[in-house]
């Protein structure tokens, strides 16, 4: 469940939460049609990894998970399952989804690849969870934020 926003911002702390209610709470238009856009293009992506079978979860952070009216895009950490075996060949959708690169270029968010519960993965989070306070557009007090995890 997303918990609601204070300062703008998302209370500290992952939150588990379905696609379905990040739409409702944070796909809706806003001024312009951009967070419908970026809820689609985030729609994809939980598809496609869903698919790939290799991803656990979906952590989603950025502007798009605060009040801004029109967020840039979506920051994402893609959780990788702890018992995916990374040694064989890769099939290419799995290297899609473990690729930034690849990932980048296909939905314009910006990526973190990490294991479930590895020291990536606790970076990744700490990472996306401080507030930038040179941010301009940043009206929040806070020096922490929440994110969003979509368990697939």
């Amino acid at each position: 469940m997303i918990p609601p926003l204070a300062e703008g911002v998302l209370p500290e702390g992952v939150h588990l939460c379905t696609i379905e209610e990040v739409d409702e709470t944070f796909g809706g238009f806003q001024r312009t049609d951009c967070r419908i856009r970026l809820t689609q293009k985030l729609r994809s992506l939980v598809e496609e990894a869903k698919r790939s079978g290799i991803v656990a979860a979906l952590v989603i952070d950025g502007s798009y998970v605060t009040r801004k009216n029109e967020p840039g895009d979506i920051d994402v950490i893609v959780v990788l399952r702890s018992d995916f075996d990374q040694t064989p060949p890769l099939r290419p959708f799995e290297y899609d989804m473990q690729s930034k690169r690849r990932l980048k270029e296909k939905y314009r968010f910006d990526f973190k690849i990490a294991v479930d519960g590895s020291i990536q993965y606790n970076d990744g989070v700490e990472f996306f969870s401080q507030i930038r306070q040179a941010d301009t557009d940043q009206t929040t007090t806070r020096t922490r934020k929440g994110l969003l995890r979509i368990e697939l």
